[in-house]
């Protein structure tokens, strides 16, 4: 699920290109598994970074895009988010996300019904590429049962946070357990989103 998002405005993050200069990103871009998007870490909270979606750890070999969700049911029994869950968290900023219905054969956009930012929980790691050196700053976003109204179109949606909840999931004096417990009691209510029809599909 939610394997492409619409990035909205990015007026906070300052981009450097190779030779020193500075630009901004354009805004409504597009991000899929792969792409940069915008986080707050509890790492740095006072400051918007941008991470790689598909969480890399030391284990892999090679870069990848296969972890970019973690199953708020698995958090403390898959290995993979069991060591960095309560030590690693973030929240990822997106202005719209996608799922397609393959029964119905259509593509649905969702986003806030205020038109305002989602805020997504999520999990992060740095990776490095022993190959070249680089250190790869990487997320997956965390997923759980989708409220009334994203039960008609999946069986999935992000772990969406309120803006004023994010200090709460970042928090590091929280647990992790404290922290997904959170999530658990504060799903994002049904009316809060806006759910329309983004193209239909047509198999080639």
């Amino acid at each position: 699920m939610c394997g492409h998002v619409e990035i909205g405005e990015q007026k906070d993050i300052k981009v450097i290109k190779r030779d020193g200069a500075s630009y901004t990103p354009k805004s409504n871009g597009a991000g899929n598994p792969g792409s940069m998007l915008p986080v707050v870490t509890d790492a740095i909270p006072d400051k918007v970074q941008q991470f790689r979606w598909g969480l890399l750890n030391a284990d892999d070999d090679r870069i990848h895009s296969k972890n970019k969700h973690a199953r708020i049911e698995s958090l403390f029994v898959v290995p993979m988010w069991k060591d960095i869950a309560g030590k690693r968290h973030c929240v990822i900023r997106i202005q719209a996300f996608f799922e397609y219905n393959r029964e119905q054969q259509r593509k649905y956009r969702i986003e806030r019904a205020d038109g305002k930012p989602f805020y997504i929980a999520g999990l992060w790691d740095i990776w490095f590429d022993i190959k070249t050196g680089i250190l790869l700053p990487t997320f997956a976003m965390i997923t759980m049962q989708p409220n009334s109204a994203m039960a008609e179109i999946h069986d999935r949606m992000p772990a969406i946070l309120e803006r004023g909840d994010i200090k709460t999931w970042i928090n590091g004096n929280y647990t992790a357990e404290q922290r997904v417990d959170f999530l658990r009691k504060h799903p994002c209510p049904s009316d809060h989103l806006r759910i329309t029809v983004e193209k239909e599909h047509r198999d080639e």
